[in-house]
């Protein structure tokens, strides 16, 4: 009994003990609570970390924007810095662009042949031009009144031939065909001489009122005036020529000339000057040298830019257009002259032949 009492108590005790729990609290309590603490745990070690987590998201997340925010300046600033790059070599490339296109039209190679410092070169011309014409007008004067010289002998005319101050033949020549292109001052005073005792060395004498009342006096007037107009005609030509070659171009146009020969390439005195001084016929053999007989001339057309070339076919089509008018002006009096010898050389034969056939008619009928 005792035995079995004994097992009664030890098979009740812990159930008891297990249900009872102890002085703080039932075990299935004390179970629960310890369940409840450690999840209480659980959850703040899991909040603690989820908070660091976020934190360190956070602070990566900050470190990531500024990171971009500072990368974004970089790009923005090199964005800028190769705009600011690319204005500048654009800047520099029309800057280049403009320093070439003005070296293309201004430079050297796009300035015409013998242009440099020619200013002034169209009115050297201009009053060269009207220096020529007052020096035509004043051998034409000269010429006219030395053949209507009224008290003038024959005799007289043949002395002014025989003197030692009348220029000689080679003197004549010279006179009437420069070697230079271009006259001395003497030169023109033998050409002038020249003229007159080729074209008219023993003028008509001139018939007095008196004499004109007679019909042979108005007859020999007539014809005289007829002889004298048809010289006059071929003194003109003459004088045409001597004053073409006359050094009548201002001292500006030669210093021009002087220079722009050195420039060329050429040494000692340029063609067409002569004591210093240059004719319209000297200028134009200068101008065609200077091309034509300058191997440089060549070379610098072959390296001259589009500008360059354009000028220079200018210039010389200018040039062209002024050889053109003065070639016309001599074809034109060339005309004359030889219309007036056609006519004489019909009035002296075919002429005479009619005036006498004329005679013989009235004579016969009379």
């Amino acid at each position: 009994m005792k035995k079995l009492f004994l097992l009664t108590m030890l098979i009740a005790l812990p159930s008891q003990a297990l249900g009872a729990g102890c002085g703080c609290g039932s075990i299935q309590a004390m179970i629960t609570s310890a369940k409840m603490e450690t999840i209480q745990t659980v959850n703040a070690s899991t909040a603690a970390e989820a908070a660091s987590i976020r934190s360190e998201i956070l602070v990566a997340a900050q470190n990531i924007i500024g990171t971009i925010k500072s990368e974004s300046a970089t790009i923005v600033r090199a964005i800028i810095s190769l705009k600011e790059s690319n204005a500048a070599m654009l800047k520099g490339q029309a800057v280049a662009g403009q320093a070439t296109r003005s070296e293309d039209m201004y430079g050297k190679a796009a300035q015409p042949a013998g242009l440099c410092g020619a200013a002034s070169l169209g009115a050297g011309v201009q009053l060269g031009a009207q220096a020529s014409q007052q020096v035509h007008q004043t051998m034409r004067g000269k010429q006219l009144e030395y053949s209507n010289k009224t008290d003038a002998r024959p005799v007289e005319y043949l002395e002014r031939l025989l003197q030692d101050e009348h220029p000689s033949e080679q003197e004549m020549a010279d006179a009437l065909f420069p070697l230079q292109e271009t006259l001395t001052e003497e030169q023109v005073a033998q050409a002038h001489e020249t003229i007159k005792s080729l074209a008219n060395p023993r003028p008509l004498p001139v018939v007095t009122e008196a004499q004109k009342a007679s019909p042979s006096g108005q007859t020999y007037a007539a014809a005289r005036t007829v002889h004298e107009g048809r010289l006059a005609m071929a003194m003109e030509s003459l004088n045409s020529h001597v004053v073409y070659h006359a050094p009548s171009l201002p001292e500006d146009v030669a210093g021009w000339a002087q220079n722009q020969w050195k420039e060329a390439g050429g040494s000692g005195t340029p063609p067409g000057i002569v004591d210093g001084k240059m004719s319209e016929a000297g200028l134009f053999k200068l101008l065609s040298q200077m091309r034509i007989g300058n191997p440089n001339w060549f070379n610098q057309v072959t390296t001259a830019t589009e500008a360059g070339l354009l000028r220079e076919m200018t210039v010389m089509q200018a040039i062209q257009i002024e050889l053109t008018r003065k070639n016309n002006e001599l074809l034109d009096r060339l005309g004359v002259v030889v219309s007036l010898d056609f006519l004489t050389r019909m009035e002296g034969a075919t002429g005479k032949e009619l005036s006498d056939l004329y005679t013989r008619m009235v004579g016969a009928q009379q």
